[in-house]
């Protein structure tokens, strides 16, 4: 896709157009892939901490550690143990416990050790010779996590919805709420770098002020797309806290890869907003790409 493309496109703040092409049916397969809800990264810092220890079984307690180490999760014969050390603010011990459960949550490790600097370092086995390999089972069994966000303030506003009517509200928020522009990647600009998902950039209206203008692939998955849209509602709103510069013509593209969200930022936002219009969201932490040379190296994600 060559920049002039978006760059006319950034000049049109009209009406949105229609979007390009249709939904694919869902196979049946796909259906039954889709009942699951497990548990991602996130949900170590969206839900109550209390909550997900109760989920996962953890046991929590205090003791003193070895060296320089500040906490310690072991999931091991059964039991997931989870240590740090003593004298901690509530709000210190709290984040502790939070990035070891991102951790547990994104590897599944036997042993997982946070120091002072809050580095993290794996062992992946405390089994002896012949031993059964002690990896944990039991994030497995939480199959529909959705449960634990009853009665919370990340629960959907209006009950779990479709891909579709989620996306529509989030093109509604940007358009309606930010004063902005939602529209579908238009069908010239196609070929794209299969590492773009999103491109955004900031205009002005005829007051001056400042405009968000958002364009998602529409020929992903419906599934990534949504998440693709929320990120991107995210970032409109927190632009001025990204570390990475646009290019030439003031454009922001979003790749395609999906990374798990790893603590509070526009990526957390993004995940409990798309939560909030009545999806589960999948992981919600997508690069951000000064250029489409830049895509042109990333991979296209799963949905």
């Amino acid at each position: 896709m060559a920049t002039d493309s978006l760059r006319a496109v950034t000049t049109n703040v009209g009406p949105c157009q229609e979007q390009i092409g249709t939904e694919p049916a869902r196979r049946p397969a796909q259906a039954s892939a889709e009942a699951r809800y497990p548990l991602r990264a996130h949900d170590a810092w969206a839900l109550p901490v209390e909550v997900l220890q109760n989920a996962l079984g953890a046991e929590t307690f205090e003791q003193e550690l070895h060296d320089d180490e500040q906490a310690l999760l072991i999931a091991h014969r059964g039991r997931l143990l989870v240590v740090t050390v003593p004298g901690l603010p509530d709000k210190s011990r709290e984040r502790l416990l939070r990035l070891l459960f991102t951790e547990y949550i994104k590897h599944g490790w036997a042993a997982i050790v946070l120091d002072s600097e809050l580095n993290v370092s794996f062992s992946e086995t405390l089994a002896r010779p012949g031993e059964e390999d002690p990896r944990d089972g039991r994030l497995s069994r939480i199959t529909d996590v959705r449960n634990l966000y009853d009665g919370s303030v990340y629960a959907p506003l209006h009950g779990w919805r479709r891909d579709e009517d989620v996306i529509a509200a989030l093109r509604d928020m940007i358009t309606d709420e930010l004063n902005g522009v939602a529209e579908d990647i238009p069908a010239e600009a196609y070929p794209l770098p299969d590492g773009v998902g999103a491109a955004v950039s900031i205009g002005y209206d005829k007051h001056g002020a400042p405009r968000p203008l958002v364009w998602v692939r529409a020929d992903l998955p419906s599934g990534l797309r949504t998440d693709l849209w929320g990120y991107c509602a995210a970032l409109v709103v927190g632009i001025d806290r990204v570390d990475v510069e646009p290019d030439e013509n003031g454009i922001y593209y979003v790749g395609a890869e999906r990374n798990a969200v790893t603590g509070p930022g526009l990526a957390l936002l993004a995940a409990v907003t798309v939560q909030r219009l009545g999806r589960r969201p999948g992981d919600c932490a997508f690069p951000l790409l000064s250029s489409l040379d830049q895509a042109e190296a990333v991979p296209r994600a799963a949905a």
